[in-house]
């Protein structure tokens, strides 16, 4: 098993967050998450990131999922890891210059979520291996109240997938999932160094300390989680729910950290982890489906 992504993935992944950096300027997710988007679509495909997948590009699923790992530190509410998912498999997808996005299958129901379905103009792609590879509008459903920065909408459409097509679905949600954790994790870092208690950094008490570490911990399992999943494509499903339940510790410890902060709307902590809630309960109902 190789764990560094080939020079194409290390270098894409760098220029997206590059691209990224300017776009947020560093701002804090809270600033963005609910309104415009810090950058247009426009950007994205002058730059041909949804075309990143693509087979003539060679680029393999370790290297999307280190591309996707860097997209999810900025949490940008663009659909750009369901577009690359589906240009890579859908020559109609392929073709089309806008975003595309997927409707993927939700446990215990026949509906099925569309992320970034309430985006002007997007299309939903009907077949990814399997199925009428072909275009359609994204029909109208329920609007997601959870995970706000995924834009999602509830409906009856649905996206054929092939067992392979559906791994590599869910490796990178969780691959974007620890981007969003390492968020949290440097935001949170660079609270405690900050904000003071009896006169000293909160960063520097014991138990902070402590929560901090684990944290660390738990980045560095969900970062090795992806690998391997997408390493081992049989793993996928496994992998992929274990590096989202590790995020999820992060986003859970980070809020502690930032203390009555924490809970507060303002400090924007929510949503990542409202994020990777969505992608888990995913990443589920497609290994019931495909596992």
């Amino acid at each position: 098993m190789t764990a560094a992504p080939s020079e194409m993935g290390a270098l894409a992944a760098e220029a997206i967050r590059d691209v990224l950096r300017r776009a947020t300027s560093g701002s804090p997710i809270a600033t963005y998450a609910e309104g415009a988007s810090p950058m247009s679509w426009a950007v994205l495909a002058s730059g041909g990131w949804d075309l990143l997948g693509h087979p003539d590009n060679g680029a393999s699923v370790r290297d999307l999922a280190e591309v996707a790992r860097a997209w999810g530190y900025g949490c940008v509410p663009l659909p750009l890891i369901p577009s690359l998912v589906a240009k890579r498999h859908s020559a109609a997808a392929a073709a089309h210059d806008g975003p595309v996005t997927l409707a993927l299958p939700l446990s215990g129901t026949t509906r099925a979520y569309v992320p970034f379905g309430q985006v002007p103009g997007i299309r939903l792609v009907t077949g990814l291996g399997t199925g009428p590879d072909r275009l359609t509008d994204v029909p109208a459903g329920d609007v997601d109240d959870l995970a706000l920065t995924m834009r999602g909408v509830e409906s009856d459409a649905g996206t054929a997938l092939t067992d392979p097509v559906a791994r590599e679905v869910a490796i990178l949600l969780a691959a974007e999932a620890t981007g969003g954790a390492e968020r949290l994790l440097s935001d949170s870092n660079a609270f405690v160094a900050e904000r003071k208690q009896f006169g000293k950094p909160v960063g520097a008490f014991q138990a902070v300390k402590h929560h901090l570490a684990d944290a660390v911990i738990a980045a560095e399992l969900a970062e090795t989680a992806v690998i391997w999943a997408a390493e081992r494509p049989a793993e996928g499903f496994r992998g992929a729910l274990f590096a989202i339940d590790r995020g999820i510790d992060i986003a859970e410890l980070a809020i502690q950290v930032h203390g009555g902060l924490g809970f507060t709307w303002e400090m924007g902590l929510h949503f990542p982890l409202r994020q990777m809630m969505m992608a888990r309960e995913l990443v589920s109902a497609l290994e019931d489906r495909h596992g």
